[in-house]
Order: structure tokens, then sequence, then C-alpha cells
């Protein structure tokens, strides 16, 4: 398993994670970039990214951003989809995702992240579970390859592979 850091590279968290049973870490700046901004902004960091062998990674914004992500970039990774909207709906949780995303991630063969360090660091944790559960559902539903990391932004953030585990499978329950 993969472990993916927000942290520039530090000998001591690449041996940490070795420590707790990740096969690779990926930091950001060497293994992995970061997109943002508007369309085009988006498109020239995927093609610097791809330039540079990095692996990208887009923080969803909005929904329009997010489609526009998922169809015509070459985004590996896509985090935070569950932060897009601010109140669910009556009737379903407004999570981010839906069948129309996940059937485009599968034909463009994203992957949809969910982070562990988001968990940490929300206020309302029981929204966010609802909502990474929902997605998690729809992941497995249409077939969308999913990664549960740490992702994390500081080193105390971080959790072994059995832990993060353990945890999508409390999240897969429901």
């Amino acid at each position: 398993m993969e472990n993916y850091l927000l942290l520039n590279h530090i000998l001591e968290l690449e041996e940490l994670s070795k420590s707790l049973g990740f096969s690779k870490t990926l930091f950001l700046g060497q293994d992995i970039m970061i997109v943002k901004g508007n369309p085009r902004e988006i498109l020239n960091g995927c093609k610097e990214a791809q330039r540079q062998k990095q692996v990208t990674i887009y923080f969803a914004e909005n929904e329009e951003r997010l489609r526009f992500v998922l169809e015509k970039t070459s985004v590996n990774l896509v985090l935070g989809m569950e932060k897009i909207f601010h109140k669910d709906s009556p009737h379903y949780p407004k999570s981010g995702m839906d069948q129309i995303l996940a059937k485009l991630a599968v034909a463009t063969g994203k992957t949809m992240g969910f982070s562990f360090s988001e968990l940490l660091n929300v206020k309302d944790k029981g929204k966010l579970m609802h909502r990474i559960s929902f997605n998690l559902g729809l992941c497995k539903k249409y077939k969308v390859n999913f990664i549960f990391g740490n992702f994390s932004l500081r080193p105390e953030e971080m959790r072994s592979a059995a832990d993060l585990e353990a945890i999508r499978r409390v999240l897969d329950l429901f």
C-alpha cells in the first residue's frame, strides 16, 4: 500500500512510513503535484506533472470544476468531493459524487481519494463520515478505483496501513 503525504520529503518520515506498514511513500513536490485554479491552470499543471512523472491530485472545489477535471484532464486522483456542499438534502447526503460522476471516473480511469487527515481535522466528523460512506458505496457499485489514505499535512496525522484499512471497513458498513 502506498502512503501519500502532502509534506516535503524528509528521510525520517519515509522510515516512519515503512515502519507503519507502507510499501512506498509519495511526497509533495517530489512525487505528487496538486493542481488547482481555473481550467487552464489545471491543464497546465497536469502537463507539467506528466513531464515530471508525478501523481496529480485535485482537491474538488465545486461541481462544475469536478466534472471538468473528470472529463477533460489527466488528473490521477480526486480528493475532497465531500466538502463541496455545506448542507445535505433531507433525503440523501450531498456527498459531491453521484452515479454520473462515478461512471465518468471509470470511463476516464480516475481514482477517488478519501483522506484520513480531513477526517481528523473536520468539525462535524459524523457528517463527513456519512458522506465518505455514501461515496464508498458509489465507488463499489460502479467499480470506481479509490484510495483511503493518510494524505497527511503534519507528521503526527500519520496512521498505519492497518488502521486505515480498519477505518475503511467500518465506513463500508453504512
